[in-house]
Formats: C-alpha cells, structure tokens, sequence
C-alpha cells in the first residue's frame, strides 16, 4: 500500500483514471495535483468532477515541471508513457512513480482476477464478471474497462472479485500488483508505436505474472507462440486454455475445444454450438473465462448456463443492423491487425472492410491472404489511409473517404445484394474519434440513418 496522507502527489492526465486516482487520493488525505497538457475545454467530461475534489489543484494546458517535480509520489495514467521525459526527470530525483492500477491495488480488498493479452481482452472481462455475479459472488469489472480501478475499490469487500482487463500500458508501471488468477489470451503486434519492439512488448505483457507466486494461478493460451516463453518465468500454477493440440496429453489442466465441445479440467462443459458469441476466437475467449471463473470457484453447470447467454460485448463483432439482405456489423474494438483476421473469419464472403484511423505500426499486408478470399473492396478512413491503400490496393480495389458516413455508404454500395458490411478499422481512433466507443456509436448511429433512408424509399 502507498501511504499518501499529508502527502504531495501529481496525477499525470486528467482522463477516466486520473480523475479516478485524485479521488482516491483526495479521500486518503493527499495533497493532489492534476497536471494535462490538454486545455480545460477538451476535458469537460472530467472537469466538473475534478474542481469539486477537496484538496485537488488542476494545472492543465501544460506540464509544469515544477508541479510535478516538487511531489512526494507522482501517479501516471495509462496515456503516459513511463518513458515520458518528465518522468525520467523524476525518476533520477528519486521521487516514486506508480500507474493508477497499482496505487488502486493497494486499496484493495477484494480478490483480483486479470485479463491481458492483444485481443479478446474486453469480451473475456466482460464474460468473466457475469459468470462470477450469476453465480453469487459480487464482481466488478473494471481497469481498461468501464470503470477505472481506482474508481471501483470504492464498492469492493473482501467477498468480491475485482474484474481487471489489463493494457500493455498499465503494466509498465506497476511494482507490488498481484492478481490472485491472471491470464494473458494472446500475443500478436500492437502498440509498437510505444513499446519499440516486439521483445519489449512481450516483456511488458510477462509482467502480469511477476509478482505471482504458488498460491496463485496464471493461464496461457495453448496455441499461443509466446506461450513456451511465458511459462519459463511463472512462479504460479500454470493452466492453459484454447484449441487442444495434438501430443499434450489427458493430464494438462485447464479448459479446451476438443472437436465440437468445450472440456473443462478434462470433462465435458457444453457444445461449442451452444456459445451465445461467433468465431472460432470467441471459443478461445469462452475457455479462458470458463477457466478462470472454475479457480474462482464457480461451478461448471453455472459456468455452461451464463455462457449459453451471453451475446458479446459493444463493439466487438456487434450485429448493428440489416437491410436488403445487407448486414452491418460494429468491431470498432478491433484496433490492431490481429483483431481484424479474427473479425473477418467470423463471416462468409463477401465482406466489405472499412479499415483505418491512427496507424499503430500495423502491418496491413497480413490481411490479403483472407481478403483475397472474402474482400471484394476495402473502404480506407482516418490518418492511415494512404499506408493501407499502399499495401493493400495491388490485392483489392481500396476507395478513399474522407468521413466514416462516406465510408458507409460506399460499402453499403459495394455490398449488395447480400454482403456484410464490417467496421474493423485495425488502428486506434484518436485521429477522428475520442475514443473507440465513440466510433463504434457514430457508426451504428449511421447505419440506424441509412437504414431508414432506405426503408423510407421503399429498398428494403
């Protein structure tokens, strides 16, 4: 636990979490300083909440080195990276730097259950949550997901679960962070804008598991190539999940697809059919979050029921709508490359792909094998269109569009009679949108207008 009374602290980034961790900090007696180098009119979401905190200063539209610099604890929100120069300046003045996950962490009293990986995060966080809450025992998801955690301890007790999805991000600055039941899904490319390479991304994701120990239980992802590496730096027991390959025997526990079932700690839980969420992914993602509500103690008819019925999360392969034998289909989540090949292996062909946003050095080559296969036309948008019309257009035609809506409608176009139409961009969104949630809503806002355009003209 940081021990913050009558403490000076600066909370780098006034966002979900920073204002999160000021309140946390306030209520523990801190002097609290929120410093963001964004001015007061681009964070009026946060604002008014933060002017009413007692003991909170706010220094935004510029990082005062002398506000951050003069502090007994310096608090980072997951936007900044700990190689921020601000920070090292910190750093060689000896001043403790922490992330907001683990200034929550000490506070608290529940048992904590963390998910990372590059994908699938989101939907095994959700699925984790609703398994553990139909069976009884009170969880709240929280961290890279709806609330931050800093926000959540507030309604936690000893009972609970605290739900985590974890970021690459909030890794980097954790010290004393300890999940009781840990799993990272998967490790493919993403944020290599931040991390510089794959070997410091991959360590960044290890560190979920560090400070674990025998009591304590860390699952992998049986198909994952990171996976062997990963296993040599557990001190927890090690479980695993996914496809079962063949060779690795009756006695590896944990939960898998054998053939057309899920078998969970070697017995049958349910047919893969009877999944309420689609794609072979999804499958992966339901045996991770089957596992881990089993170490949590929820048993397996519970665990079969809530899986039956659950239909997914917002913006992850979202259904949003059909007309003229049109589908629609919202996976604004999907922001790296990965998350696009598993979005579009989730549909039959044809399948027109609006793509783009803020590159995070993806590699948009890896797709042509499958749009070759299901892609009569990909609709570029965002800062990357011109990176993936480069890669991409000597395999498909590639259109240009200066607004999501014009991306829509020419997609819609392209997709007749009886195509999908799927938002995947593979980037981030901060080019065009505040956020991927924002994305995801605008374009299900203009596929609900498209639709009844067209139901107005009688094309339906």
């Amino acid at each position: 636990m940081v021990y913050v009374n009558d403490k000076r602290v600066a909370v780098l980034g006034l966002g979900r979490s920073g204002l999160a961790a000021a309140k946390l900090l306030s209520v523990r007696g801190a002097q609290v300083i929120v410093a963001d180098d964004k001015t007061p009119d681009k964070l009026t979401r946060y604002l008014e909440a933060a002017q009413n905190l007692p003991n909170v200063q706010l220094a935004l539209g510029g990082l005062s080195a002398d506000a951050v610099l003069n502090s007994d604890l310096i608090v980072v929100s997951p936007g900044f990276s700990i190689q921020h120069p601000l920070l090292k300046g910190a750093l060689e003045r000896n001043i403790r730097v922490i992330g907001e996950m683990e200034l929550a962490y000490g506070y608290c009293p529940a048992s904590i259950a963390a998910i990372s990986g590059t994908n699938g995060k989101t939907t095994t966080t959700t699925l984790l949550e609703l398994l553990l809450n139909d069976a009884g025992k009170k969880a709240v998801a929280c961290g890279n997901i709806g609330k931050a955690f800093a926000e959540a301890v507030f309604e936690l007790s000893r009972e609970d679960w605290a739900v985590l999805e974890v970021s690459s991000f909030q890794l980097e600055s954790i010290r004393e962070f300890k999940p009781k039941v840990a799993a990272v899904l998967n490790i493919t490319p993403d944020h290599l804008d931040r991390h510089g390479s794959m070997q410091a991304y991959v360590e960044t994701k290890a560190r979920l598991f560090e400070n674990q120990d025998g009591e304590d239980a860390a699952i992998l992802n049986a198909s994952d190539k990171y996976t062997p590496i990963l296993s040599g730096l557990l001190k927890a027991r090690r479980f695993l999940f996914g496809f079962k390959k063949e060779g690795m025997g009756e006695s590896v526990p944990g939960c898998f697809v054998v053939g057309d079932a899920l078998e969970l700690m070697g017995t049958r839980l349910m047919s893969t059919k009877e999944l309420g969420i689609p794609g072979p992914h999804n499958q992966e993602n339901a045996c991770a979050a089957a596992l881990m509500g089993s170490l949590c103690g929820v048993a397996p008819e519970s665990i079969a029921e809530t899986l039956r019925r659950f239909k997914g999360v917002e913006h992850r392969i979202e259904f949003s709508g059909e007309i003229g034998g049109v589908k629609f289909v919202n996976d604004s989540k999907g922001t790296n490359v990965d998350s696009v090949v598993k979005a579009l292996e989730s549909f039959p062909a044809p399948i027109v792909l609006i793509l783009g946003g803020r590159d995070k050095a993806g590699d948009f080559t890896k797709l042509i094998p499958l749009i070759k296969e299901r892609v009569p036309r990909v609709m570029a948008i965002g800062e990357a269109k011109g990176k993936i019309v480069s890669q991409l257009s000597g395999e498909v035609p590639v259109i240009e569009a200066s607004t999501l809506e014009e991306a829509l409608g020419g997609a819609y176009a392209a997709a007749q009679p009886k195509g999908t139409v799927l938002l995947s961009p593979g980037c981030a969104s901060y080019d065009m949108f505040e956020n991927y949630e924002d994305r995801g809503r605008k374009f299900k806002a203009a596929v609900a207008k498209l639709i009844q355009m067209k139901r107005g003209a009688g094309q339906e």
